[in-house]
């Protein structure tokens, strides 16, 4: 029988079997594997009140971090959402109504991607590039980004999804890297200039960005009084490129800052992508972007915390590297991300090849010998070794030499 339930989402803070004393992982992932279903948990503030809360740097305490956020993860939880708590000056609960309505929106726009037909919905992918430059466009941490990403799009066609798919991952690269940007100065395809006006209605927090970074549209990801969003459109998919993080000469200067704000041109991309585009989901490609380093409570975010502001309602997916679960567990907790885990290539030693995997194991004959006979007779046949890989007058064996003496 086919399950009517779209999400799961735990109010109890506590693991999905057990209780606040014990936890059952496995039983957890073996039913929630078979329901096929997200699982969210969201967090009540039990054991800290909401205002030390709202004014803590790190957002939830230890205890509340551990019994609410690391063991549901453990489980498989998603978007460990502050919705309520208890005031200071009161001893019963109380939701938070702006954290309620978020969660709700966020929840109703995930509730989209299941229930409308794949045709209808647009996706946005977002590549990276860091250090900033053109070269860099397109990088990730063990992943083949380009080719990847062809990849991804090919299956997204073949599963109903209105996209134009370009004839090969060059072709893909050659026209995001390409396009307009040199008629406009940027280090990518310019596919929206957003005017300063437009972007003061669109977004609400203009006004907290120009305390750090000037008047709108300010110096990066802008021409005249516009802001450039580099990307690509192919049909109902957009393939945008993260902006810096923005210093010159300190381009992580910004990375898990405690206080600041995105500038300009990255605050008006994710909201190109959630206010004009109307994206129904963003992708993430690879590890790892900067929208979950913003500055902000390190976990339990709050409405004033940036990546909140910044990822909004917006279902995010985040093609992700195995091997790095902590800044994986960031991503999840800071951009409310589901993770989709890549392998590392398989990688081995190359080792040493033809005469010098010979000339090592002499080195190493040499080393062991203790008769002097063998000694000189291994040391003349180094030296051939060693004028036949052009080693000749190397003072890598002057040691050998002098000890020949």
């Amino acid at each position: 029988m086919k399950s009517r339930v779209s999400q799961i989402v735990s109010l109890t803070g506590f693991s999905f079997v057990g209780g606040p004393a014990m936890n059952d992982s496995l039983a957890a992932s073996t039913f929630l594997t078979h329901l096929n279903r997200p699982y969210r948990s969201a967090v009540s503030l039990d054991t800290q009140s909401i205002e030390a809360w709202y004014e803590s740097l790190t957002g939830l305490n230890p205890i509340q971090a551990g019994m609410q956020i690391a063991i549901p993860e453990i489980d498989g939880a998603t978007e460990p959402f502050v919705y309520g708590g208890i005031s200071a000056t009161d001893v019963e609960p109380v939701g938070l109504e702006d954290r309620c309505q978020r969660l709700a929106r966020r929840l109703r726009r995930a509730n989209r991607l299941r229930r409308v037909p794949r045709s209808e919905l647009k996706l946005a992918l977002v590549l990276f590039c860091f250090p900033p430059n053109k070269g860099n466009i397109g990088t990730a941490a063990d992943l083949d980004v380009f080719p990847s990403v062809w990849d991804t799009l090919k299956k997204l066609k073949a599963d109903g999804y209105d996209l134009e798919l370009p004839p090969s991952s060059e072709e893909l690269r050659k026209r995001l890297l390409g396009g307009n940007s040199e008629t406009l100065g940027a280090t990518a395809n310019i596919a929206y200039r957003m005017d300063a006006d437009e972007y003061r209605r669109l977004c609400p927090y203009v006004d907290e960005i120009e305390l750090e970074w000037g008047r709108a549209p300010g110096r990066i990801n802008s021409f005249g009084n516009e802001l450039l969003i580099q990307g690509l459109t192919l049909g109902k998919l957009f393939i945008g490129v993260q902006p810096t993080f923005g210093y010159e000469g300190d381009p992580m200067r910004l990375m898990m800052a405690r206080g600041g704000a995105p500038h300009h041109g990255f605050m008006a991309f994710y909201t190109y992508l959630s206010r004009v585009l109307n994206v129904d989901a963003v992708i993430h490609v690879g590890t790892h972007g900067a929208l979950e380093f913003m500055p902000g409570k390190q976990v339990g975010l709050s409405g004033a915390c940036w990546p909140d502001r910044l990822v909004g309602e917006l279902p995010n997916i985040y093609i992700y590297s195995v091997n790095n679960p902590s800044e994986g567990s960031i991503a999840k907790r800071r951009s409310y991300a589901e993770l989709i885990s890549y392998l590392t290539p398989p990688v081995e030693n190359a080792g040493l090849y033809r005469e010098l995997a010979t000339l090592k194991d002499l080195l190493l004959a040499y080393r062991q010998a203790t008769d002097e006979r063998e000694r000189a007779s291994l040391f003349d046949t180094i030296e051939e070794c060693s004028r036949t890989l052009n080693f000749e007058g190397s003072s890598a064996f002057a040691p050998l030499g002098a000890r020949r003496l």
